[in-house]
């Protein structure tokens, strides 16, 4: 095979790798988000912040009935 043959196969080669890479990024960060969207850690709005005693170890306003709970400043 010829030279040229030979570096325009290598050279579609490396484009279809690039490529294929660049899809498969795109696709996990797609479903990535996704999978993070399932993931409730934020507060929902029955726990709310607006009464209760503040718990120094979690930083909210709770009940004060945490068994964990530090609720007094040093």
């Amino acid at each position: 095979m010829n030279a040229n043959v030979l570096g325009a196969i290598r050279k579609a080669g490396q484009a279809t790798w690039t490529v294929g890479v660049m899809l498969v990024g795109l696709l996990r960060a797609l479903f990535g988000e996704a999978a993070d969207a399932g993931d409730h850690t934020d507060r929902q709005l029955y726990d709310s912040d607006l009464t209760g005693e503040y718990n120094h170890r979690t930083g909210r306003l709770d009940a004060g009935n945490a068994p964990y709970g530090w609720y007094d400043g040093d």
